[in-house]
């Protein structure tokens, strides 16, 4: 069988099926408890082709922090899958969506506690265990740009692990996230 007829057996079924990368997205390793919920206003529009603006961003005061680093990946995050979806960024004067984001996490410990004789009496040792993952959550409100009125609500939880990890796979838990919220906008 000639080089070309092999190549073109392997191509063939890439032209005919499409590629969609991004598509499928993986869990990352450091993620785990992954939930997501979304609510929408029924009653709103949601206009393929329409153009957004994002509202939260980090304080100046904030920036080059790892806060401020978690944000602009976040809004890298959102941009793609809005585009994905056909939505366009724009000015404030131009759009018909404003896009809100705010992160909370919170680090739960362990006591454990065991009890124990010594010489005869009761003891009580407790110890204090940081737990090896952190509960993050990820909250995006879509609001009416004319009314100013929410018209779509999302909220990711997971579970981070607090190892140290690449900036690689910081973005690629973002955008894990993010494609999983807005994986239902806009609602049908």
């Amino acid at each position: 069988m000639s080089h070309f007829k092999k190549m073109l057996l392997l191509v063939l079924p890439l032209m005919i099926c499409g590629c969609h990368e991004g598509e499928k997205t993986a869990v990352p390793q450091t993620l785990s408890n992954v939930s997501v919920r979304a609510s929408y206003a029924p009653s709103a529009k949601f206009l393929s082709g329409g153009k957004y603006a994002f509202v939260t961003s980090p304080s100046d005061s904030e920036e080059g922090s790892e806060a401020a680093l978690i944000y602009q990946r976040i809004q890298k995050a959102l941009t793609k899958e809005l585009k994905s979806k056909g939505y366009k960024p724009g000015q404030y004067t131009d759009v018909s969506l404003f896009v809100a984001y705010t992160v909370g996490l919170q680090q739960e410990i362990n006591v454990l506690t065991a009890k124990s004789k010594v010489q005869g009496n009761d003891w009580i040792t407790a110890m204090i265990v940081p737990n090896d993952y952190v509960t993050g959550a990820l909250l995006v409100q879509v609001v009416d740009a004319k009314s100013l009125e929410p018209v779509w609500l999302g909220i990711v939880n997971a579970d981070v692990t607090i190892a140290a990890v690449s900036e690689r796979e910081k973005r690629e838990r973002i955008g894990y996230a993010v494609h999983e919220l807005l994986k239902g906008f806009p609602p049908k």
